[in-house]
């Protein structure tokens, strides 16, 4: 799994610790600085007009820079300044979004494009259960043959559930599989998926209704060609060693209608 950090250096740091302190004024710097966002990477930006952000879509075997459009949702990967300097430049994704959208996406992963507040605006997710993987079941359990994998499926930011089953899972998975970064080694095809026609928040409760069956989910038929499912946040959490405490297991507990999914990562102590 890749794991993309804002990279911040420590000269930037010691600068800003100097500031606080009223031991350095910058005033141009300052202001300078308001036109930039600041703190974003790993969380999501919408563009607020027509902008190109490092992202190009295959076409035919080549590949082209895609214009993102204004009100486009992106996934904000890292972020950077250089000391002494105002702006931040940051590197972008489309995110969680479904596979057949993310296999024909490539990205340049690096801090190229300056995060101003002119062009992007933060936002929060009115569903922030999008993008994480809720696998089925009470925690990991190493089974041997299969490792940690279990069935799991999660909400894309385009508006579909992407399902993986045991089969799918053992190819894919080794305790370590993440989708919100949406990058594109995050390419995983789906055992089956379906359009989320209608999705709610109420308090710990994402509520989701979608347009046909999916298998080993566990969905319930509400109306012709709609099925719905109630992901519930527990708010608790869970954790186990194994092979001697070589392998670490964390995790969030949900239910899904009930039944019981968590949401986590299996750690590499050795």
């Amino acid at each position: 799994m890749l794991n993309f950090k804002g990279k911040l250096t420590a000269g930037l740091l010691l600068a800003g610790a100097v500031v606080s302190m009223g031991m350095l004024a910058a005033p141009a710097t300052a202001q300078a600085s308001s036109k930039y966002l600041t703190g974003q990477y790993g969380s999501y930006v919408r563009a607020k007009r027509n902008v190109y952000v490092g992202i190009s879509q295959r076409h035919g075997q080549a590949y082209k820079p895609l214009l993102k459009k204004k009100g486009s949702l992106l996934f904000v990967t890292s972020s950077s300044q250089k000391f002494g300097s105002p702006v931040v430049k940051s590197s972008f994704t489309s995110g969680a979004v479904h596979y057949n959208r993310l296999k024909n996406l490539a990205f340049t992963m690096t801090d190229s494009v300056p995060l101003t507040k002119a062009n992007f605006k933060k936002v929060t997710l009115k569903a922030p259960i999008r993008g994480t993987i809720l696998r089925q079941g009470n925690g990991f359990k190493d089974t041997k043959k299969n490792g940690f994998a279990s069935p799991m499926f999660y909400l894309t930011l385009d508006n579909y559930i992407q399902y993986y089953n045991q089969a799918a899972m053992n190819k894919y998975d080794g305790g370590d599989m993440a989708v919100n970064y949406g990058t594109s080694v995050e390419t995983y095809k789906p055992t089956a998926s379906a359009k989320m026609t209608k999705t709610t928040v109420k308090g710990n409760t994402t509520t989701v209704q979608y347009n046909k069956y999916i298998k080993g989910l566990p969905g319930k038929k509400i109306g012709a060609h709609t099925y719905q499912i109630k992901i519930t946040d527990l708010k608790t959490k869970g954790s186990k060693s194994f092979e001697d405490d070589y392998y670490g297991g964390t995790w969030n507990n949900y239910t899904v209608n009930g039944k019981p999914y968590f949401s986590g990562i299996i750690n590499d102590f050795g």
